[in-house]
């Protein structure tokens, strides 16, 4: 279901104006990736999730370890420090680092950081939705029915068929999952989007937020990946 080892949190940044023990009846949004790098689809799905769903507060994680790939392009120190800089006008916006990657450990983690009764929706795209609800684990029933009961989760919508959409097990939570609506510049906007785009030579300042670009070619990442 998850790793041994219980997963933990360490804040980087705390939203400005986020939840705090006085908010009432707190609803926190939590976007979790590689980040690599961030871009303006990113922040564009966080501020509609939070427009949409009346969220109190998003919380960008990124995870130490992944269960399905590590990407070697950047580094984690870069990584977070491109998503400190994204974040940084943002005051609903704040940033930790998880020592485990899979959605039901993040959400574990959560409980001591966040008052009881927090209400946690977890944001992601189709394509990672496809990979939440359908990986393969030890015991799959076990795994979806704890997470759905930690956290809902917000789909931002994108073109093509959803494979888990006709699931039997997943349909049983069909009342926690949710549809974001993004605008349409953004559907296709992704991290691989921006790597290539930096090897090619082409111009990134629109496509990741400010500051984001400038860390790029200072650092020379991605020219080789």
């Amino acid at each position: 279901m998850s790793s041994d080892a219980a997963a933990h949190l360490r804040f980087v940044r705390t939203a400005p104006e986020g939840i705090t023990t006085s908010t009432q009846q707190p609803r926190l949004g939590v976007l979790a990736g590689t980040f690599n790098p961030v871009t303006c689809a990113h922040l564009s799905l966080a501020e509609q999730a939070r427009t949409q769903f009346a969220l109190a507060e998003v919380l960008f994680v990124l995870p130490e370890q992944l269960p399905h790939r590590q990407p070697d392009e950047a580094s984690l120190e870069d990584r977070l420090a491109m998503l400190a800089l994204a974040l940084t006008p943002c005051p609903y916006f704040s940033l930790a680092v998880c020592t485990h990657g899979l959605f039901i450990d993040i959400a574990r983690a959560l409980v001591p950081h966040y008052p009881q009764g927090t209400r946690f929706f977890f944001l992601l795209g189709a394509d990672a939705a496809d990979r939440i609800l359908l990986w393969d684990y030890p015991d799959r029933e076990a795994t979806l029915t704890e997470m759905f009961a930690r956290f809902d989760l917000v789909i931002a919508r994108r073109a093509g068929k959803l494979a888990w959409a006709k699931d039997p097990l997943v349909e049983h939570f069909r009342n926690q999952l949710h549809r974001l609506e993004m605008p349409l510049n953004y559907q296709s906007l992704s991290s691989t989007a921006v790597r290539a785009a930096v090897r090619r030579g082409d111009p990134i300042d629109a496509l990741v937020p400010p500051g984001v670009a400038d860390y790029i070619r200072n650092h020379q990442l991605y020219l080789n990946s």
